[in-house]
């Protein structure tokens, strides 16, 4: 099923407000033109994450597919809450620890999952 990110909104404002950020820091979009296949993507010194309004099945499942690399276990973001909570974390790492790697903010954000 298609993943309704606005009306999840409040709880991803939470989730910013645990981390000493604001739902200034988050704007839903439409999408990325230039880069389809991406759900979200933040920008570090502006402290701004971007999450697409609406996360089709194939945003997801592509998503899902590049986190198959980690040694984690990823089973745990089949479930949509789950999924966006992730997203919203890795960014939520990126803007406060500018220099790690994504690979690490998303082992940051599997972690964190469990926190909050």
């Amino acid at each position: 099923m298609t993943i309704d990110v606005e009306s999840r909104r409040l709880e991803l404002d939470a989730i910013l407000e645990h981390y000493g950020l604001g739902p200034e820091n988050l704007e839903l979009v439409e999408g990325f033109p230039d880069e389809p296949w991406r759900v979200a993507k933040c920008q570090k010194i502006l402290k701004k994450i971007y999450i697409k309004k609406t996360i089709t099945p194939e945003d997801k499942q592509a998503v899902l597919e590049d986190l198959k690399r980690f040694p984690e276990d990823i089973a745990p973001l089949e479930d949509d809450w789950l999924f966006l909570k992730h997203t919203m974390l890795k960014y939520v790492c990126s803007i406060q620890q500018r220099w790690q790697p994504d690979y690490e903010c998303s082992k940051w954000a599997m972690y964190h999952m469990k926190q909050v």
